[in-house]
Parts: C-alpha cells; sequence; structure tokens
C-alpha cells in the first residue's frame, strides 16, 4: 500500500501544471455530474411518489330548446352530458310524456354535478390518507383543500367530507319536479330556475320578481347552475345539518327525505309529497343512472 502511494506521488510531481490542471477539472467535473444524477434518481422517485389525484373533465354539451323534440332522450347506463341554457314550459305535453322530457333535460346537469363534487370528495379523502401516512402535501394540494374548506365553512377535512356530498338522483328530481311543476313554472322556463330558490335582493340583475310578492327569484344561465346552486344550499344551510350527517350513513331516498322538512315551509306534508313523488314516478331507477365514458377525459 505504501509502495503504491510513493509511485502515485512520483506520477503527480513528474506531472506539469497543464495536465494537474486538468486532471482536478476532470475530477470536478465527475462529482458534479455524479451528485447531479443522484439529484436526478432522487427527483424521479420522488416524481412517482408524488403523481398526485387526477381530476377528470367531462365535454359538456350546450343546448337551446326551442321544441320539445330538441330534448335529448337519456340512455341511463350512458347519459349524454347536455346542459339545456334556454327551456320552453312542458304544460301542453300529455302527463307521462312531460315527465319523460322533464327528466331527460334535467337528469344530465343533475349527473354533472355529482360527479364533480364526488371527484371533490375523493380528493379530500385523498388527503386524508396522505396526511395519516405522514405523506407530504404538494402546495397546489393544499391550496386546493383551502379554497374547500373556505367554500364549505368547515374547520377539518371530517367535516368538509360531510358537506362535500351527493344527494341520490331521485331526490333531486323530485324536488325539482315539485318546484317547478315538472318543467312548466314561469321561473324554469323564464329563469333555469328548477328549485325556486329566492332572494328579497332586488337590486341584483338576475332576478325575476315573484306576482304579488317582494319575493325574487334566482335566475340561472343555464340548468346546470341551478343544480349547483341547490346543491350549495344544501350542502351548506343549517337547516340540512341533520340531512347531511343521516347521508354518510345511507343512501336511501326515502329515508333521506325525513330530514329535508325545512325545504319547504309545508315541512312534513312536503317530506310526503318527496316520497310519492319518488315512489309514483320510480325515480329511484335514475339513481344509478351515469354519464358516458365518451364525454369524459
Amino acid at each position: 500500500m505504501k509502495t503504491n502511494y510513493i509511485k502515485f506521488r512520483i506520477f503527480i510531481r513528474r506531472l506539469t501544471v497543464r495536465e494537474k490542471a486538468g486532471i482536478i477539472l476532470f475530477a470536478l467535473f465527475f462529482v458534479v455530474s455524479f451528485l447531479k444524477t443522484l439529484q436526478d434518481i432522487e427527483s424521479y422517485r420522488v416524481i412517482k411518489q408524488k403523481s398526485g389525484f387526477v381530476f377528470k373533465k367531462i365535454n359538456i354539451i350546450y343546448k337551446q330548446v326551442n321544441r320539445s323534440t330538441d330534448i335529448v332522450p337519456v340512455n341511463c347506463s350512458q347519459v349524454v352530458p347536455v346542459v339545456y341554457t334556454k327551456v320552453i314550459s312542458l304544460d301542453n305535453l300529455p302527463v307521462e310524456v312531460k315527465k319523460k322530457k322533464f327528466i331527460d333535460m334535467v337528469l344530465p346537469s343533475i349527473l354533472i354535478v355529482n360527479f364533480e363534487l364526488k371527484q371533490y370528495r375523493d380528493f379530500v379523502k385523498y388527503i386524508k390518507r396522505k396526511l395519516e401516512n405522514n405523506q407530504e402535501i404538494l402546495p397546489q394540494e393544499e391550496e386546493l383543500i383551502g379554497r374547500l374548506l373556505e367554500k364549505y365553512r368547515a374547520d377539518g377535512l371530517n367535516e368538509l367530507l360531510t358537506k362535500l356530498n351527493t344527494n341520490p338522483v331521485s331526490i333531486v328530481l323530485a324536488q325539482a319536479a315539485i318546484e317547478s311543476g315538472w318543467g312548466s313554472s314561469r321561473f324554469f322556463v323564464q329563469a333555469n330556475n328548477l328549485f325556486g330558490v329566492w332572494t328579497f335582493n332586488k337590486k341584483h340583475a338576475s332576478k325575476i320578481k315573484a306576482k304579488k310578492s317582494d319575493v325574487y327569484l334566482k335566475s340561472y344561465p343555464d340548468i346546470l347552475r341551478s343544480v349547483e346552486d341547490y346543491y350549495n344550499s344544501i350542502n351548506l344551510s343549517w337547516a340540512y345539518r341533520k340531512f347531511r350527517l343521516v347521508r354518510l350513513q345511507t343512501d336511501d331516498p326515502f329515508l333521506l327525505t325525513n330530514h329535508l322538512e325545512k325545504y319547504s315551509i309545508l315541512r312534513r306534508v312536503y317530506v310526503q309529497r318527496l316520497k310519492n313523488i319518488i315512489k309514483a314516478n320510480r325515480l329511484e331507477k335514475y339513481d344509478n343512472c351515469r354519464i358516458s365514458p365518451d364525454f369524459i377525459h
């Protein structure tokens, strides 16, 4: 070992200054390259670990209804995501045709909102698992969680999961049917207002005044926005706190409707009407409808 060391020192002494400088530069280059390679390997490993939650999008088709034949029939297993921006009264149609056309017109928007809410809910669960496993939360994930907590006025992820949830489609359809008269109310036709959402704020430009009343009902650019606002009310209002808690335990529409009495001044009469409409029109069959995968990417 000592002999090799002596030979190495003799070799170094015989080198010219330029050769020594070249060796030093080569050594530095090698070290830098080696460290960069290690960094790249670590970055690749981290990127693999931080692939993150992937949100899917729906290719929405916007459409106006000028006549009832413009309404696209729904196929429950592959619903085309059509959002109607202008509607007509269905009052002149035969009752069964009227109900079918109404469901065809409203169902896609309900499914679109449910799809989006479920994605955000899955995202919150994903973040919750990361925290439980002591995994790093990415800046963009933290930002989104912060926005959701603020929007839903939630103090933590558990409360957020309670509020950020969907209703059975049958309940939403039944409430829309009651509030819009199966697509015949003035507010539905003039303002895309499915659920009779009202306000006393007459200064807002997108309001329509009720007859012989100081109440103003909201106007929406399309049916989708009306469904979104309905969910904002259900998921945020103190009046539906019990409903949201029960919703965590069951998706049975007949059990859940018991906790929607505050939606109407009719209270228990309104609840019974919801149940009757769901049962008489077999609306539960729409609870398992899905957006066509051809429109999801």
